[in-house]
């Protein structure tokens, strides 16, 4: 093996290495800000801003700690993701941490449907990045990760659907009603169906489908993100 070939593994090596201590680390600066927060709240905040976010990048970072670096695209596909949750650990830390704690949040299924949300919105920006690498560096194996990602976040979303329907049922007496917030909240969860059923026709190789889906996840991230944040 030449020297070129022996520096080129040691090259990817050392990035492989820095990549998943980076992983690791916002890992656990996501898990110890949760932890203060919830030290500092008689009960855990689900509902506030800095937990969506905080929790989202938790998600993030989740998403890949099992993802074997075996390939260049793999490598920029976590390095992306990783920069993508610092951000959002960064901003999480300029918005005002809540101090009290809300009654309603005391039911179970008030849990489920607020922390669905970050959960679903994590695995959301993670198969985007997936698919939008996947598009532009083609790997099997990056794009069968980024299919379940997808699967994961629309099921997790729709988990949080059928808990909030039935915390507003034992709340208020019904499940659902034609507002801006349930309409918004139907819409996006057939936004996250529609991932799956793209028509391949549409797209004039597999690279652009790949890049269909991005855009389709990508958008769906930013309007969960808009709608809690602006």
């Amino acid at each position: 093996m030449s020297e070129t070939s022996l520096r080129s593994i040691g090259t990817a090596s050392k990035m492989r290495l820095s990549v998943r201590l980076a992983n690791v680390a916002l890992l656990g600066l996501a898990v110890f800000i949760l932890i203060l927060i919830n030290n500092n709240s008689l009960l855990f905040p689900a509902s506030s801003e800095i937990i969506y976010l905080v929790a989202t990048a938790l998600i993030c970072m989740l998403s890949v700690v099992f993802l074997n670096l075996q390939t260049r695209a793999q490598i920029n596909y976590v390095f992306f993701l990783c920069a993508t949750a610092l951000a959002m650990l960064l901003y999480s830390q300029m918005l005002i941490p809540p101090k009290e704690s809300s009654a309603m949040l005391t039911s179970v299924w008030a849990q489920l449907f607020f922390l669905s949300r970050p959960l679903a919105l994590g695995l959301a920006i993670a198969g985007c990045l997936g698919y939008l690498i996947q598009a532009l560096r083609s790997d099997a194996n990056l794009e069968s990760h980024s299919h379940l990602l997808g699967l994961f976040a629309g099921t997790a979303y729709l988990g949080g659907e059928i808990a909030g329907s039935y915390w507003a049922f034992i709340g208020w007496g019904r499940s659902w009603s034609w507002s801006s917030h349930f309409f918004l909240s139907a819409l996006t969860y057939l936004l996250f169906i529609l991932v799956f059923h793209i028509p391949k026709a549409w797209f004039s190789n597999a690279s652009a489908l790949c890049m269909g889906k991005a855009v389709v996840l990508g958008f769906i991230s930013l309007l969960m993100l808009g709608y809690r944040l602006l």
